[in-house]
């Protein structure tokens, strides 16, 4: 006793349920293929923007931040003594002037420019704390922050791109031929089970 509609129903629900299953097998690989990809976008940014502040860190170690100061205050200080010493020289000591008076007037003059040099050293100092601040760190800190931003940005960017395509899986998930086979193949059975 061979019944033909119960047979096509079968095969009918049989075949839609395999195409049905094979649509959602192709819509999980494409949405771990995305989730894949956006993870691995989302590291390299987040790498980018760690090396970034990694860098400006790395400036306020002490040895890295000593020799940068360091280096500022040592410019400026050329910079002020060459602006404000004069020449070291002794002045010459008029015909028949006593040597002390001449002897004095060379030793305040040096003792000045000592002076000078001493003032100088310190408002260097003092100045190339600031000027290191101001043109090598400032600077350093503003480009990580953006740098930061712009990683944070794309990377919201990115969840939008695989919410995206996360719904395209979901779509490709429907096997509209697997629903119509599965839908005859019922209204076979039930045929074949009534005959």
């Amino acid at each position: 006793m061979c019944n033909p509609p119960l047979i096509l129903g079968a095969a009918a629900t049989l075949g839609g349920a395999y195409l049905n299953n094979q649509a959602a097998k192709r819509a999980d690989r494409m949405a771990g293929a995305a989730v894949d990809e956006y993870g691995q976008k989302n590291l390299a940014l987040e790498t980018e923007g760690r090396d970034a502040i990694d860098t400006t860190r790395q400036m306020f170690e002490q040895q890295d931040f000593g020799a940068g100061q360091g280096a500022a205050t040592n410019r400026l200080a050329a910079l002020f003594n060459d602006t404000t010493n004069s020449p070291s020289k002794t002045l010459p000591i008029a015909a028949g002037a006593p040597a002390i008076i001449g002897n004095t007037m060379n030793r305040e003059l040096a003792d000045a420019a000592a002076f000078n040099k001493q003032q100088n050293d310190a408002l260097a100092n003092l100045q190339g704390f600031g000027t290191f601040l101001a043109n090598t760190i400032n600077p350093q800190m503003n480009q990580s922050a953006e740098t930061g931003q712009m990683m944070g940005n794309m990377m919201a960017g990115n969840a939008n791109v695989l919410n995206a395509q996360l719904r395209n899986a979901k779509n490709k998930a429907n096997s509209p031929l697997g629903d119509v086979l599965q839908m005859a193949g019922s209204v076979g059975t039930g045929y074949g089970l009534k005959a």
